[in-house]
């Protein structure tokens, strides 16, 4: 078999972004099975999740410097403009050249001396357009000013954007890469402010956080061994975060299961729960296994974890984990059998009910999510949602404490459904609930996705 040529960096980004279709693939598994064709597997990822991210603000910029109609240009070239614009706007400290030069040259090798010709006149139009590739971001010039973090944006040589002041959906979208109806619905509910920082913190590169496995490390432990093997950390509340791009499912510290990985605000949900030693638990919807591990941790792997999942594919991952992990409490059972396996226990103290959501909290991570955001597909989920919360109080007894939680930030997945769910059944009691709002990084956290969490209990 003839071995597969090696890809650049950008090569292998425009080879991925032409393969997937944002509104049905996951964009991390097209780009997964190129990454090993290119030496600079980060610089590919960072490319790839930046357009798609960015797309929005990227296809505004071109329309408005360039004055071109995506419809009438092929969209293989459209996606090498996205990625040049991409860099020239999002990545300053990328040579000029170098992202004008690969760009020609790819077009070149893929289509003619006039395809590339075409690519070389955009894409010094859009570098002419710009004044500063990195100015710091105030209120002065925020019409010229694509953002790029808190403190930076890219400054054009003329207004390019929205008038924040006159439309500040218009604004955002336009700013943010973001659809307008949800930036809409975050001014109605959340206010001007809020809506800023959740725009920005939805755009963050969003870090990768460890949860050691204090059964078997401490943080302190875990930190050193990652050093040792060359994965540079920091750490903070007893969870790790990741600095650079090293691969941290290939050393001796993940495949000896000391550690999982899981965002702060998904860790602080089981947090809320607080699971005992010895206690039984279920949970519904556990792929791919971060609450479980969770959860494990906390009763010292003592007790029973039930993990169920809709998806049985899904539901092996679970398996995968806890068996990395050298967990024994967690037991998996297809969705097809829940309700016997339930029906067979002699207690059950939690049901854990993650419920599929509209991702609105961890836009910066799950890239394609704001792409596929529609009020009629939130409609859709909230059936689903109302479905399972149902289902979890059938399954319940006195006493059963239910954790209803979401990645989302949209109040009619949260707070709406469970106010929802005690008007239908007057038998469960609302303990407690917590909407956290994605963030970047602070002094005194690391920066961190959105969800929200409820605690109620059945009598």
């Amino acid at each position: 078999m003839k071995p597969l040529r090696t890809l650049t960096a950008r090569a292998a980004a425009w080879k991925a972004l032409n393969q997937c279709n944002i509104f049905k693939h996951d964009t991390a598994e097209v780009l997964g099975q190129l990454l090993s064709r290119t030496d600079r597997p980060a610089q590919a990822t960072d490319i790839v999740f930046g357009v798609v991210r960015h797309r929005g603000t990227i296809d505004h910029i071109l329309k408005k410097c360039s004055a071109l109609d995506s419809a009438r240009v092929r969209p293989s070239q459209w996606n090498l403009l996205r990625m040049g614009v991409y860099e020239l706007v999002y990545a300053p400290k990328t040579a000029e050249y170098a992202v004008l030069n690969e760009a020609v040259q790819l077009s070149r090798q893929a289509s003619s001396k006039k395809g590339a010709g075409f690519i070389n006149a955009v894409l010094r139009n859009i570098q002419r357009a710009i004044e500063n590739r990195q100015s710091p971001l105030g209120a002065k010039h925020l019409q010229r000013t694509v953002p790029q973090t808190k403190e930076f944006g890219c400054l054009f040589a003329e207004d390019l954007l929205p008038d924040p002041k006159a439309d500040a959906a218009a604004y955002f979208r336009a700013a943010f890469s973001l659809p307008q109806a949800l930036v809409q619905e975050w001014l109605r509910a959340f206010g001007e402010e809020k809506t800023r920082g959740v725009c920005f913190a939805s755009n963050r590169h969003p870090s990768i956080i460890l949860q050691p496995n204090t059964l078997r490390t401490t943080a302190a432990d875990l930190a050193e061994k990652l050093q040792e093997e060359g994965i540079f950390n920091e750490s903070l509340n007893g969870m790790i975060r990741i600095q650079g791009t090293g691969k941290i499912n290939t050393g001796l510290a993940y495949q000896d299961g000391l550690f999982f990985i899981q965002d702060v605000t998904a860790a602080n949900a089981i947090n809320t729960l607080a699971p005992a030693p010895e206690g039984t638990i279920l949970d519904m919807c556990a792929a791919p296994g971060g609450k479980c591990m969770a959860s494990a941790i906390h009763m010292q792997d003592r007790g029973l974890i039930l993990a169920s999942d809709a998806a049985a594919k899904r539901l092996s991952k679970v398996r995968g984990n806890a068996k990395r992990m050298r967990f024994q409490s967690i037991e998996l059972v297809p969705a097809s059998r829940l309700e016997q396996a339930v029906q067979k226990l002699k207690r059950l103290d939690a049901i854990i009910l993650d419920v599929p959501c509209s991702n609105t909290g961890v836009l910066a991570r799950r890239v394609e999510a704001r792409w596929r955001w529609n009020p009629e597909a939130v409609k859709n989920l909230q059936k689903i949602q109302r479905e399972l919360l149902l289902k979890a109080v059938s399954l319940a007894r006195p006493q059963t404490k239910i954790l209803y939680s979401t990645c989302s930030i949209q109040p009619e997945e949260n707070a709406g459904q469970i106010q929802w769910c005690l008007s239908q059944n007057k038998s469960v009691t609302w303990l407690n609930e917590k909407q956290v709002f994605p963030s970047t990084r602070t002094p005194h956290a690391f920066d961190h996705d959105g969800g929200y969490v409820a605690l109620l209990q059945c009598k």
